[in-house]
């Protein structure tokens, strides 16, 4: 029986995404990660305005295990795909509004356009859902400049992985790797932006997405510093019980 042939509400079908979830927790608890500027993240995640957190689509499975129960809300598409994407993030505490560039995606910016003015944190993916690869799309920095929330971006590198043969060449840690997270400085779009404006921030996010891939890939390169970080975890775990603490 395959699964294209069954709906995501089948008994069977409907454990899957917790499963999913249990299973990418369990895989990247094995692995180190290091977080580089801790200080733009702190701003939109535990300060008193959420903000816009972006990053490229190949590293979306160890963003979401890193930034999981923040009751953040995500942008996922509408394709049947999408479904199971978006109940796998739903069981790792997110919440989702569904649509793409491609369809509905109107439709989900408003969406999140509310959740974002009441508190939550929100991500989206630069490059979308199809791409292509590496191009940031204008739908974040839209939200950034209807909402007036800085666009904080982000992008990892992992010592040892997998690169899965699709459009984004998909990121899979290996077991006991060492992951570095790099955040940079927030991007804050002009509320009345012109055409040309947008495009400007457009263009400054991808540079900076680019720029924090190859930081984090840098400093993979420094043994020392990658070997103190700690294992598993996540921000709640890691930084946001600690400060509370």
């Amino acid at each position: 029986m395959s699964r294209s042939g069954l709906s995501p509400d089948h008994p069977i079908l409907r454990r899957l995404p917790p499963l999913g979830a249990s299973l990418l927790c369990a895989w990247h608890r094995t692995c180190r990660f290091l977080v580089l500027g801790r200080e733009h993240l702190r701003g939109v995640l535990d300060g008193p305005r959420p903000g816009l957190l972006t990053t490229w689509h190949f590293a979306f499975p160890s963003v979401i295990y890193y930034f999981r129960h923040l009751n953040a809300v995500l942008m996922v598409s509408r394709s049947r795909d999408g479904e199971w994407a978006a109940r796998l993030v739903q069981a790792l505490g997110f919440q989702t509004v569904r649509g793409s560039s491609h369809r509905g995606g109107a439709q989900a910016l408003r969406a999140m356009l509310r959740l974002a003015r009441k508190g939550h944190p929100a991500g989206l993916i630069a490059d979308g859902s199809q791409g292509p690869p590496l191009i940031a799309q204008r739908g974040i920095v839209w939200l950034a400049a209807a909402t007036g929330l800085p666009l904080v971006p982000l992008s990892l590198a992992a010592d040892r992985a997998w690169r899965v043969p699709s459009w984004d060449r998909t990121l899979i840690p290996k077991p006991f790797s060492r992951i570095v997270i790099a955040a940079g400085e927030p991007i804050h779009v002009p509320g009345q932006a012109l055409e040309e404006d947008l495009e400007f921030s457009r263009i400054l996010l991808q540079k900076r997405l680019n720029a924090l891939t190859e930081l984090a890939c840098k400093t993979l390169r420094q043994a020392e510093t990658v070997r103190a970080a700690s294992r598993g975890g996540g921000w709640v775990e890691t930084f946001r019980r600690q400060r509370l603490g």
